[in-house]
Protein backbone atom coordinates (compact mmCIF):
# COMPACT_ATOMS: atom_id res chain seq x y z
CA UNK A 1 0.00 0.00 0.00
CA UNK A 2 1.11 3.24 -0.92
CA UNK A 3 2.68 5.21 2.04
CA UNK A 4 2.25 9.01 2.47
CA UNK A 5 6.12 11.02 1.65
CA UNK A 6 8.51 10.57 4.78
CA UNK A 7 9.62 13.53 4.23
CA UNK A 8 8.57 16.65 5.79
CA UNK A 9 7.86 20.00 4.15
CA UNK A 10 7.44 23.32 6.53
CA UNK A 11 4.43 25.70 5.64
CA UNK A 12 2.66 28.55 6.49
CA UNK A 13 -0.64 30.61 5.36
CA UNK A 14 -2.63 33.14 6.51
CA UNK A 15 -4.08 31.47 9.41
CA UNK A 16 -1.44 30.72 10.80
CA UNK A 17 1.93 32.82 11.32
CA UNK A 18 3.90 29.39 13.09
CA UNK A 19 4.84 26.93 10.77
CA UNK A 20 3.09 23.31 10.75
CA UNK A 21 4.70 20.01 10.22
CA UNK A 22 3.03 17.81 7.42
CA UNK A 23 3.97 15.76 4.87
CA UNK A 24 4.93 16.63 1.02
CA UNK A 25 2.05 14.99 -0.07
CA UNK A 26 -0.33 17.12 2.23
CA UNK A 27 0.18 20.06 1.08
CA UNK A 28 -0.50 18.38 -2.24
CA UNK A 29 -3.64 17.84 -1.50
CA UNK A 30 -4.59 20.95 0.52
CA UNK A 31 -3.80 23.24 -2.94
CA UNK A 32 -5.77 21.62 -4.78
CA UNK A 33 -9.12 22.87 -5.90
CA UNK A 34 -12.21 21.75 -4.34
CA UNK A 35 -16.06 22.18 -5.22
CA UNK A 36 -18.51 20.47 -3.16
CA UNK A 37 -21.67 18.88 -5.18
CA UNK A 38 -23.63 17.90 -2.56
CA UNK A 39 -23.96 18.62 1.56
CA UNK A 40 -25.81 16.32 3.80
CA UNK A 41 -26.71 16.78 7.10
CA UNK A 42 -28.12 13.92 9.35
CA UNK A 43 -29.87 15.10 12.92
CA UNK A 44 -29.71 11.54 14.93
CA UNK A 45 -32.24 10.88 17.60
CA UNK A 46 -31.71 10.76 21.22
CA UNK A 47 -29.24 7.23 21.32
CA UNK A 48 -28.70 6.03 24.77
CA UNK A 49 -25.89 4.96 26.55
CA UNK A 50 -25.38 1.86 28.76
CA UNK A 51 -25.86 3.58 32.04
CA UNK A 52 -26.31 7.58 32.11
CA UNK A 53 -22.24 8.90 33.42
CA UNK A 54 -21.47 11.73 35.60
CA UNK A 55 -18.42 13.16 36.35
CA UNK A 56 -17.50 15.99 39.70
CA UNK A 57 -19.44 18.98 37.83
CA UNK A 58 -21.97 17.59 35.32
CA UNK A 59 -24.50 14.80 34.37
CA UNK A 60 -26.24 13.11 34.30
CA UNK A 61 -24.95 11.72 30.03
CA UNK A 62 -27.46 9.11 29.23
CA UNK A 63 -26.78 9.52 25.18
CA UNK A 64 -24.33 9.39 22.86
CA UNK A 65 -22.15 12.98 22.85
CA UNK A 66 -23.22 14.02 18.97
CA UNK A 67 -26.15 15.03 18.02
CA UNK A 68 -25.57 15.29 13.69
CA UNK A 69 -23.46 14.18 11.48
CA UNK A 70 -22.07 15.82 8.61
CA UNK A 71 -21.25 14.68 5.06
CA UNK A 72 -19.65 16.58 2.23
CA UNK A 73 -19.35 15.19 -1.62
CA UNK A 74 -16.27 16.88 -3.30
CA UNK A 75 -16.73 17.03 -7.61
CA UNK A 76 -15.32 13.58 -7.74
CA UNK A 77 -18.12 12.28 -5.48
CA UNK A 78 -15.75 11.41 -3.47
CA UNK A 79 -17.19 11.83 0.59
CA UNK A 80 -16.03 13.01 3.78
CA UNK A 81 -17.56 12.89 6.83
CA UNK A 82 -17.65 13.95 10.66
CA UNK A 83 -20.20 14.03 13.85
CA UNK A 84 -20.91 17.17 14.73
CA UNK A 85 -23.43 19.50 16.28
CA UNK A 86 -26.79 21.05 15.37
CA UNK A 87 -24.83 24.31 15.01
CA UNK A 88 -23.33 22.99 11.79
CA UNK A 89 -26.16 24.01 9.67
CA UNK A 90 -26.81 27.65 11.69
CA UNK A 91 -23.50 28.91 11.25
CA UNK A 92 -21.14 27.15 9.02
CA UNK A 93 -23.29 25.53 6.35
CA UNK A 94 -24.68 29.03 5.43
CA UNK A 95 -21.27 30.01 3.67
CA UNK A 96 -21.11 27.06 1.51
CA UNK A 97 -24.63 27.27 0.01
CA UNK A 98 -23.29 29.73 -2.04
CA UNK A 99 -20.87 26.96 -3.85
CA UNK A 100 -17.03 28.27 -5.81
CA UNK A 101 -14.08 26.26 -5.90
CA UNK A 102 -11.14 26.68 -3.48
CA UNK A 103 -8.75 24.91 -2.53
CA UNK A 104 -9.32 23.32 1.05
CA UNK A 105 -6.94 26.12 2.71
CA UNK A 106 -8.89 28.56 0.97
CA UNK A 107 -11.57 26.90 1.91
CA UNK A 108 -11.00 27.02 5.66
CA UNK A 109 -9.43 30.56 5.45
CA UNK A 110 -12.74 32.40 4.13
CA UNK A 111 -14.80 30.08 6.59
CA UNK A 112 -12.24 31.25 9.72
CA UNK A 113 -12.51 34.81 9.04
CA UNK A 114 -15.94 34.94 7.85
CA UNK A 115 -16.62 33.61 11.45
CA UNK A 116 -14.21 35.42 13.06
CA UNK A 117 -16.76 37.50 14.94
CA UNK A 118 -18.25 34.68 17.23
CA UNK A 119 -15.26 34.59 19.13
CA UNK A 120 -11.90 32.37 18.13
CA UNK A 121 -13.50 30.08 21.33
CA UNK A 122 -17.04 29.81 20.11
CA UNK A 123 -19.37 27.30 18.78
CA UNK A 124 -18.77 28.30 15.71
CA UNK A 125 -15.26 28.02 15.54
CA UNK A 126 -16.06 24.22 16.99
CA UNK A 127 -18.03 23.45 14.15
CA UNK A 128 -15.49 24.76 11.98
CA UNK A 129 -13.03 22.18 13.34
CA UNK A 130 -15.30 19.84 11.93
CA UNK A 131 -16.07 20.75 8.92
CA UNK A 132 -12.26 20.90 7.98
CA UNK A 133 -11.92 17.60 9.53
CA UNK A 134 -14.32 16.23 6.90
CA UNK A 135 -12.43 18.39 4.61
CA UNK A 136 -9.71 16.19 5.36
CA UNK A 137 -11.28 12.71 5.35
CA UNK A 138 -11.93 14.10 1.22
CA UNK A 139 -8.57 15.08 0.93
CA UNK A 140 -6.78 11.36 2.20
CA UNK A 141 -8.90 9.89 -0.13
CA UNK A 142 -7.91 11.67 -2.90
CA UNK A 143 -4.21 10.74 -2.35
CA UNK A 144 -5.46 7.00 -1.83
CA UNK A 145 -4.03 6.85 2.00
CA UNK A 146 -5.80 6.51 5.30
CA UNK A 147 -5.88 9.06 7.19
CA UNK A 148 -3.38 8.86 9.52
CA UNK A 149 -0.95 7.81 7.08
CA UNK A 150 -2.26 10.93 4.88
CA UNK A 151 -1.28 13.08 8.14
CA UNK A 152 2.44 12.06 8.64
CA UNK A 153 1.53 8.95 10.99
CA UNK A 154 4.66 6.05 10.72
CA UNK A 155 2.74 3.14 12.06
CA UNK A 156 -0.74 1.58 12.39
CA UNK A 157 -1.81 1.34 16.11
CA UNK A 158 -1.87 3.82 19.04
CA UNK A 159 -1.78 3.43 22.56
CA UNK A 160 -5.13 4.04 24.61
CA UNK A 161 -5.78 4.73 28.17
CA UNK A 162 -9.54 3.53 29.65
CA UNK A 163 -11.57 6.13 30.99
CA UNK A 164 -14.53 5.20 33.02
CA UNK A 165 -16.12 5.07 36.65
CA UNK A 166 -18.43 7.30 36.25
CA UNK A 167 -18.29 9.36 40.21
CA UNK A 168 -21.38 8.58 41.22
CA UNK A 169 -20.23 4.58 41.41
CA UNK A 170 -19.82 4.02 45.10
CA UNK A 171 -20.92 0.63 45.32
CA UNK A 172 -18.27 -1.91 45.32
CA UNK A 173 -19.91 -4.19 42.66
CA UNK A 174 -20.42 -1.91 39.88
CA UNK A 175 -16.36 -0.75 40.97
CA UNK A 176 -15.71 -4.44 40.64
CA UNK A 177 -17.55 -5.17 37.37
CA UNK A 178 -15.82 -2.15 35.79
CA UNK A 179 -12.31 -2.76 36.70
CA UNK A 180 -12.84 -6.32 35.70
CA UNK A 181 -14.11 -5.27 32.03
CA UNK A 182 -11.30 -2.89 31.39
CA UNK A 183 -8.54 -5.53 32.40
CA UNK A 184 -9.58 -8.00 30.67
CA UNK A 185 -9.50 -5.35 27.43
CA UNK A 186 -5.65 -5.02 28.52
CA UNK A 187 -5.24 -1.62 29.42
CA UNK A 188 -3.30 -0.24 32.08
CA UNK A 189 -3.70 3.33 32.73
CA UNK A 190 -7.35 3.93 33.57
CA UNK A 191 -9.04 7.56 34.39
CA UNK A 192 -11.28 7.55 37.20
CA UNK A 193 -13.69 10.66 37.67
CA UNK A 194 -13.10 12.03 41.15
CA UNK A 195 -14.97 14.45 43.55
CA UNK A 196 -18.31 13.75 42.15
CA UNK A 197 -21.21 15.40 42.96
CA UNK A 198 -18.57 18.94 43.20
CA UNK A 199 -16.77 17.30 45.58
CA UNK A 200 -19.21 17.05 48.50
CA UNK A 201 -18.16 13.42 49.68
CA UNK A 202 -14.57 14.10 49.89
CA UNK A 203 -13.78 11.34 52.81
CA UNK A 204 -15.74 8.22 50.50
CA UNK A 205 -13.76 9.65 47.22
CA UNK A 206 -10.59 8.64 48.85
CA UNK A 207 -11.59 5.36 50.20
CA UNK A 208 -12.80 4.78 46.66
CA UNK A 209 -9.61 5.75 44.92
CA UNK A 210 -7.78 3.68 47.20
CA UNK A 211 -10.16 0.70 46.30
CA UNK A 212 -9.79 1.28 42.79
CA UNK A 213 -6.18 0.97 43.09
CA UNK A 214 -6.76 -2.30 44.59
CA UNK A 215 -8.58 -3.57 42.09
CA UNK A 216 -6.68 -2.75 39.35
CA UNK A 217 -3.51 -3.61 40.84
CA UNK A 218 -0.63 -1.65 42.18
CA UNK A 219 0.80 -1.18 38.75
CA UNK A 220 -2.08 -0.05 37.02
CA UNK A 221 -1.61 4.02 36.74
CA UNK A 222 -4.10 6.36 37.77
CA UNK A 223 -5.98 9.50 36.33
CA UNK A 224 -7.59 11.18 38.32
CA UNK A 225 -10.19 13.92 36.56
CA UNK A 226 -12.08 16.15 38.63
CA UNK A 227 -13.14 18.73 35.99
CA UNK A 228 -11.99 21.98 36.75
CA UNK A 229 -13.57 22.14 40.69
CA UNK A 230 -11.37 23.20 42.56
CA UNK A 231 -8.77 26.12 43.67
CA UNK A 232 -4.74 25.97 43.88
CA UNK A 233 -5.92 25.55 47.84
CA UNK A 234 -9.02 22.70 47.35
CA UNK A 235 -6.88 20.92 44.47
CA UNK A 236 -3.64 21.05 46.76
CA UNK A 237 -5.31 19.25 49.76
CA UNK A 238 -7.12 16.62 47.52
CA UNK A 239 -4.19 15.04 45.72
CA UNK A 240 -2.08 14.91 48.73
CA UNK A 241 -4.61 13.15 50.57
CA UNK A 242 -4.38 10.09 47.44
CA UNK A 243 -0.38 10.63 45.96
CA UNK A 244 0.39 7.63 47.98
CA UNK A 245 -1.90 5.79 44.77
CA UNK A 246 0.14 5.13 41.85
CA UNK A 247 -1.19 8.49 39.72
CA UNK A 248 -0.18 9.11 36.36
CA UNK A 249 -1.66 12.60 36.16
CA UNK A 250 -4.17 15.17 37.64
CA UNK A 251 -6.44 16.47 35.67
CA UNK A 252 -7.60 19.88 35.10
CA UNK A 253 -7.94 20.29 38.98
CA UNK A 254 -8.84 24.32 38.67
CA UNK A 255 -10.58 26.18 36.09
CA UNK A 256 -9.26 25.53 32.61
CA UNK A 257 -9.32 29.61 32.38
CA UNK A 258 -7.46 30.05 35.43
CA UNK A 259 -3.93 30.63 34.88
CA UNK A 260 -2.91 32.44 38.22
CA UNK A 261 -4.41 29.15 40.47
CA UNK A 262 -2.55 26.79 38.09
CA UNK A 263 0.76 27.97 38.17
CA UNK A 264 -0.02 28.14 41.97
CA UNK A 265 -0.60 24.72 41.94
CA UNK A 266 1.62 23.74 39.58
CA UNK A 267 4.45 24.84 41.80
CA UNK A 268 3.68 22.66 44.49
CA UNK A 269 1.45 19.62 42.90
CA UNK A 270 3.20 16.20 43.73
CA UNK A 271 2.19 14.90 40.42
CA UNK A 272 1.76 15.64 36.58
CA UNK A 273 -0.93 18.05 35.66
CA UNK A 274 -2.94 17.58 32.62
CA UNK A 275 -4.94 20.25 31.28
CA UNK A 276 -6.57 21.44 27.35
CA UNK A 277 -9.91 19.49 26.98
CA UNK A 278 -11.74 22.85 27.24
CA UNK A 279 -9.32 24.77 24.46
CA UNK A 280 -10.27 25.47 21.71
CA UNK A 281 -7.42 26.37 19.45
CA UNK A 282 -3.87 26.94 19.67
CA UNK A 283 -3.15 29.86 21.08
CA UNK A 284 -4.43 28.62 24.22
CA UNK A 285 -2.00 26.01 24.97
CA UNK A 286 1.03 28.26 25.10
CA UNK A 287 0.04 29.36 28.56
CA UNK A 288 -0.31 26.19 29.75
CA UNK A 289 3.28 25.50 28.89
CA UNK A 290 4.26 28.58 31.22
CA UNK A 291 2.22 27.59 33.75
CA UNK A 292 3.86 24.31 34.15
CA UNK A 293 1.61 22.13 32.95
CA UNK A 294 3.38 18.28 32.27
CA UNK A 295 0.29 17.15 30.18
CA UNK A 296 -1.16 18.45 27.33
CA UNK A 297 -5.12 17.37 26.11
CA UNK A 298 -6.07 18.75 22.56
CA UNK A 299 -9.26 17.36 21.33
CA UNK A 300 -9.11 17.07 17.55
CA UNK A 301 -12.97 17.50 17.18
CA UNK A 302 -13.11 20.22 19.95
CA UNK A 303 -10.62 22.05 18.29
CA UNK A 304 -11.26 24.90 15.28
CA UNK A 305 -8.83 22.64 12.72
CA UNK A 306 -6.73 20.03 12.04
CA UNK A 307 -3.73 21.66 12.12
CA UNK A 308 -4.68 23.47 15.39
CA UNK A 309 -4.45 20.10 16.75
CA UNK A 310 -1.17 19.51 15.12
CA UNK A 311 0.05 22.39 16.27
CA UNK A 312 -0.36 21.45 19.87
CA UNK A 313 1.14 18.42 18.97
CA UNK A 314 4.50 19.89 17.78
CA UNK A 315 4.00 22.57 20.92
CA UNK A 316 4.17 19.43 23.61
CA UNK A 317 6.93 17.63 21.74
CA UNK A 318 8.93 20.86 21.45
CA UNK A 319 8.30 21.56 25.65
CA UNK A 320 9.09 17.69 26.05
CA UNK A 321 5.62 17.29 27.44
CA UNK A 322 2.67 13.96 27.43
CA UNK A 323 0.34 14.61 24.86
CA UNK A 324 -2.97 12.28 24.98
CA UNK A 325 -6.71 13.13 23.52
CA UNK A 326 -9.90 12.27 23.74
CA UNK A 327 -13.39 13.16 22.19
CA UNK A 328 -14.61 10.78 19.56
CA UNK A 329 -11.88 7.81 21.21
CA UNK A 330 -11.82 6.30 17.47
CA UNK A 331 -11.48 8.77 15.05
CA UNK A 332 -9.05 10.64 17.38
CA UNK A 333 -6.53 7.67 16.87
CA UNK A 334 -6.46 8.96 13.33
CA UNK A 335 -4.43 11.84 14.88
CA UNK A 336 -2.81 10.52 18.19
CA UNK A 337 -1.18 8.25 15.54
CA UNK A 338 1.01 11.07 14.35
CA UNK A 339 2.64 11.62 18.12
CA UNK A 340 5.35 9.92 19.98
CA UNK A 341 4.52 6.23 20.14
CA UNK A 342 3.93 6.75 24.10
CA UNK A 343 1.50 9.45 23.63
CA UNK A 344 -2.43 7.83 24.14
CA UNK A 345 -5.69 7.89 22.81
CA UNK A 346 -8.50 8.73 25.50
CA UNK A 347 -11.02 5.56 25.40
CA UNK A 348 -14.12 7.11 27.17
CA UNK A 349 -15.57 3.61 27.60
CA UNK A 350 -19.24 4.50 29.08
CA UNK A 351 -19.74 7.11 26.07
CA UNK A 352 -18.03 6.01 23.18
CA UNK A 353 -18.36 2.29 23.21
CA UNK A 354 -22.15 2.65 21.47
CA UNK A 355 -21.28 4.90 19.03
CA UNK A 356 -17.80 2.43 18.05
CA UNK A 357 -20.21 -0.39 17.74
CA UNK A 358 -22.69 1.78 15.35
CA UNK A 359 -19.56 2.36 12.81
CA UNK A 360 -19.09 0.26 9.74
CA UNK A 361 -15.55 0.99 9.38
CA UNK A 362 -13.74 0.81 12.73
CA UNK A 363 -10.53 0.72 14.22
CA UNK A 364 -9.52 -2.80 16.06
CA UNK A 365 -9.68 -2.76 19.76
CA UNK A 366 -7.31 -5.49 21.05
CA UNK A 367 -4.66 -5.32 24.39
CA UNK A 368 -4.63 -1.87 25.36
CA UNK A 369 -4.38 -0.47 21.48
CA UNK A 370 -6.43 0.46 18.75
CA UNK A 371 -5.38 -1.16 15.44
CA UNK A 372 -5.85 1.35 12.73
CA UNK A 373 -7.88 0.60 9.17
CA UNK A 374 -5.82 0.49 6.08
CA UNK A 375 -9.19 2.20 4.30
CA UNK A 376 -8.28 4.96 2.56
CA UNK A 377 -9.61 8.27 4.20
CA UNK A 378 -10.84 8.32 7.60
CA UNK A 379 -11.01 5.18 9.91
CA UNK A 380 -14.58 5.65 11.33
CA UNK A 381 -17.23 5.41 8.73
CA UNK A 382 -20.78 4.82 9.91
CA UNK A 383 -23.20 2.97 6.97
CA UNK A 384 -25.83 5.67 6.90
CA UNK A 385 -28.29 3.50 5.05
CA UNK A 386 -28.50 1.12 8.32
CA UNK A 387 -28.68 4.05 10.69
CA UNK A 388 -31.98 5.05 8.91
CA UNK A 389 -33.22 1.07 8.90
CA UNK A 390 -32.31 1.13 12.80
CA UNK A 391 -34.00 4.20 13.52
CA UNK A 392 -31.13 5.99 14.23
CA UNK A 393 -31.76 8.84 12.13
CA UNK A 394 -34.82 11.78 13.12
CA UNK A 395 -34.26 14.07 9.60
CA UNK A 396 -32.06 14.08 6.88
CA UNK A 397 -31.29 17.60 4.81
CA UNK A 398 -29.58 17.86 1.47
CA UNK A 399 -28.66 20.75 -0.65
CA UNK A 400 -26.32 21.44 -3.76
CA UNK A 401 -23.87 24.58 -2.95
CA UNK A 402 -24.62 26.62 -5.88
CA UNK A 403 -27.87 25.39 -7.21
Amino acid sequence: MERADDKMMIQTDTVFDNPVKLPDIYWEEANKPMEFSRVEIYTLNPIRVDRPFFDATAGPFPYIAYSCWLVLWDENNIMGQVPCSKYMADMVLPFIKEGGRKTPLQWYQDLYWKLRNFGFASTAFVELGRFDMAMHDIMAKRAGLPLHRFLGAKRDWVKVYASGFSADIMEKEELIAEAEKLLKDGYTCFKVKSAGNFGTHIEEDVKRLEYIQKLLGEDASIAVDVNQLWNAKHALEFIKRIEHLNIAWYEEPVHSYDIQELEKLTAECPVPISMGESMRNRYQFYPYIKAGVSHLQPIPDNLCGVREWVSVRDQALEAGLTLSSGGFSHQTADYIATAREEDMVEYLYPLMNKLYQMMDVRPVEKDGMFLLSNEIGSGTRPDFAAWEKLGYVANKEIFKPGK
